[in-house]
């Protein structure tokens, strides 16, 4: 019972930072309101069109911006003061949001709207990501990092709870303005927690090209044969896991035939599932066993939706999609604290950034994909080959690190 503690301690240390306190709270808030949007923008643009494909061109227009541009912004994370990088860009997210609420509630809302909205929303995020991730070491420290991420995640995935499930009554009730209204508003919250901390700001000088910097990044991360290996999971997770949150709305609709409550309760579930995840990972004592732990979360992620796919009752696809959320944050939540804790401070932004690249940026390619299979051969089929990708993957990176570890064993070395 007192490890159990000690763990449960562990896992909440970075709250004992009370401008860490500050900003998760602020945060907490505002991503409930960006997954409301997130709910009710997906929901709209299929009730809008009647067609798997036309999320998955949601999902590259929100998401694509990050294939293009997440290196850059590494580099610029780098180079300048993170809190009011952060500040302006969720600044800019508010009038986004507004936008979007204004022209919904107003009943003139067309498809093109939303995508292009969705695609400006895109291009925010794509700064704003690296910048907020890494902002956390400025506020905490490396010492208490992984627990700052953790709960982050946690946060970010309890929203993701909260969020859904009320942007599905709010969009059965009021419909889908009143959600990006609500988001809207939600962003006061991060605006006014970072106005109150006070974090120290030392942006570093450039020392290179724009060009050269993002090569000196590239080569770090390729020179590393465990943190090449951790990037190559990531990619296969983004351009093939998460596509099941493209294939969602149809699941909900037409395949479990539970409308937008049952989306919410789905979207929900997953939520639950990563919020445990994330607290779990959190827990972690040092970097041991990193590789492997990664590769269970991937694998929870394959089989959760090989599962999904044979299912036709909705509280059994909810359950699976609580596997499904605690596999991708497990995964994700111990990627990104190995990378931040281990890259030198004057890259971290640039290691962090490939790590979003891939994460962000493959993504919405794998959700065009999916939603153009879908449109073919049907969720279920599309859902089942994305889950096969990440099991294989997953058995692959536990055979790979335990090779590792072998020969940094015999070499009188350790890996985590």
């Amino acid at each position: 019972m007192g490890r159990l503690a000690s763990r449960i301690r562990h896992a909440f240390r970075a709250l004992r930072h009370r401008h860490f306190r500050v900003f998760w709270i602020g945060q907490w808030l505002s991503v409930n309101g960006t997954w409301m949007q997130t709910t009710a923008q997906a929901w709209l643009v299929y009730r809008l069109t009647n067609s798997p494909l036309m999320l998955g061109v949601l999902s590259v227009v929100r998401f694509g911006p990050a294939l293009v541009g997440a290196p850059i912004a590494g580099v610029l994370t780098d180079r300048l003061p993170r809190r009011l990088l952060v500040l302006a860009t969720q600044s800019i997210s508010l009038v986004q949001a507004s936008l979007l609420a204004t022209l919904t509630l107003a009943g003139v809302v067309r498809v093109w709207h939303v995508l292009v909205l969705a695609l400006f929303q895109g291009v925010v995020d794509t700064l704003d990501t690296p910048a907020r991730q890494t902002l956390q070491v400025d506020i905490v420290g490396v010492e208490d990092l992984q627990s700052a991420v953790s709960l982050n995640s946690s946060a970010f995935n309890a929203a993701r709870m909260v969020g859904p499930a009320l942007a599905g009554v709010l969009v059965a009730v009021w419909g889908e303005g009143v959600c990006f209204a609500v988001n809207a508003v939600s962003y006061l919250a991060v605006l006014i927690a970072l106005l109150t901390i006070r974090i120290p700001s030392s942006p570093r000088p450039a020392k290179g090209s724009l060009r050269d910097e993002l090569a000196e990044g590239l080569s770090y991360a390729w020179g590393n044969r465990q943190i090449r290996l951790m990037l190559a999971a990531i990619a296969v997770t983004s351009g093939f896991g998460l596509s099941y949150t493209t294939l969602l709305p149809v699941f909900a609709r037409d395949v479990l035939h539970g409308g937008v409550q049952g989306f919410g309760l789905l979207m929900s579930s997953g939520g639950l599932g990563a919020m445990v995840g994330a607290l779990g990972a959190a827990a972690r004592r040092g970097t041991r066993h990193t590789g492997m732990i990664i590769a269970v979360g991937q694998g929870a992620l394959g089989i959760g939706l090989m599962a999904l796919a044979g299912t036709r009752w909705l509280p059994l696809a909810s359950a699976w999609m609580v596997m499904i959320g605690l596999g991708v944050a497990v995964q994700l939540s111990t990627t990104n604290g190995f990378l931040q804790t281990t890259a030198p401070p004057h890259m971290r932004g640039r290691v962090v950034s490939l790590y979003i690249w891939l994460f962000s940026g493959l993504s919405p390619i794998g959700g065009f994909v999916a939603g153009w299979v879908a449109e073919h051969a049907g969720a279920p089929w599309t859902a089942a080959g994305a889950g096969l990708a990440c099991l294989v993957s997953a058995v692959l990176m536990g055979v790979e690190m335990s090779v590792l570890r072998r020969s940094f064993e015999r070499a009188g070395g350790r890996i985590s």
